[in-house]
């Protein structure tokens, strides 16, 4: 029944989450409010993260369970469904106005299918016409990766080589989190000094030293280890945060729908890599400090990805371009709609 309600749960929240970021490109034209916006909304996330966290662990020691994973788990994923089905009927029955379709299924398409057929064309307009966001979505797709990857397998170095306790990680991964919401204000202020795409760089760079140094340093330490926790949690605060500000402004505003879906997609392609990697040095009997020191194999690609991408400030103009092509092509098109009717009109018989 838990693994049903997993299924059911990540399933409906990926396709909120699909609407969601779908609006967020048209929450305002403003740069700083669009950046303000973003930070809160990213806050936000980490912090209710966080309150989970706290209500899950109270309850399950309240009730003796801390010692049992199965019922801990089976608590924690029954929360989350109750909690998450409650807010998603707030926000589609009293929140999400309704407004037209963005397109219509095509006749002879099955609703199944039509999303890889959409990924593919959707993909393939990318590398045609908007040769920066392309490059924006290869480095996403290797440093998100990578950072989901982290956190598996921090969590298996602190259980074999530091000998935590169940509680003792779940104590690390709340440090993360509460750093989190540091890191979303980290990512906000780095924008007075930087431009989006070097802010990106820079905390990508960040998260890959922290890393070597933890696998260098850390070896019986717990107390070394949560410090490198919290610098984690602070960078993967930054690099959502700096991420989806960079994705809404260099996305073209007549795609936002598209290209929003595209950026989840991108950001999920490769997830399978990094723990593959991960697991086959480890079995092969490398050592997990030197297989965690995979991962800035991704990082390192996707700074030179960002660095091909080129200045933010030709990617804003790729974006402007991109609308105003379409503006034209909308134009020529309701052009040629309406000569037709206009002939028919002079050739009537009076």
């Amino acid at each position: 029944a838990v693994a049903v309600l997993l299924i059911i749960t990540a399933l409906i929240g990926w396709i909120h989450t699909g609407m969601t970021f779908a609006y967020l490109p048209e929450m305002s034209d403003d740069k700083k409010t669009l950046e303000r916006l973003n930070t809160s909304f990213t806050v936000i996330q980490f912090t209710t993260n966080v309150i989970y966290i706290v209500v899950v662990v109270g309850i399950a020691a309240g009730a003796g369970w801390m010692d049992d994973s199965l019922a801990t788990a089976q608590l924690a994923q029954s929360i989350s469904f109750v909690i998450t089905t409650a807010f998603w009927g707030i926000a589609w029955l009293k929140l999400m106005g309704p407004r037209p379709a963005m397109s219509q299924l095509p006749r002879g398409k099955h609703l199944l299918t039509i999303g890889f057929r959409t990924i593919y064309r959707t993909s393939i307009d990318i590398a045609k016409h908007h040769r920066a966001l392309g490059w924006f979505y290869g480095a996403l797709a290797f440093s998100e990766s990578a950072t989901q990857a982290l956190l598996i397998i921090i969590t298996t170095y602190s259980i074999e080589l530091l000998n935590f306790s169940s509680s003792e990680a779940g104590v690390m991964y709340l440090i993360v989190l509460i750093s989190s919401v540091i890191g979303c204000y980290i990512s906000e202020l780095s924008l007075r000094l930087l431009s989006p795409i070097r802010s990106n760089q820079l905390c990508i760079m960040s998260m890959a030293l922290f890393t070597a140094l933890a696998a260098a340093f850390v070896k019986e330490s717990r107390a070394l280890f949560y410090m490198f926790a919290s610098f984690w949690g602070v960078c993967g605060g930054w690099k959502y945060t700096i991420e989806r500000y960079l994705a809404i402004t260099i996305i073209p505003k007549n795609k936002d729908a598209e290209l929003m879906g595209a950026y989840l997609f991108f950001g999920q392609i490769l997830s399978w890599l990094p723990p593959l990697v991960f697991t086959a040095l480890n079995e092969a009997g490398i050592s997990i400090r030197i297989s965690m020191l995979s991962l800035l194999i991704f990082w390192f690609i996707a700074v030179i990805c960002l660095q091909v991408m080129g200045p933010y400030e030709n990617a804003l103009r790729q974006a402007n371009e991109a609308v105003e092509d379409s503006s034209l092509v909308d134009n020529n098109t309701a052009e040629a709609v309406e000569e037709p009717k206009s002939k028919q009109s002079s050739e009537a018989p009076s």
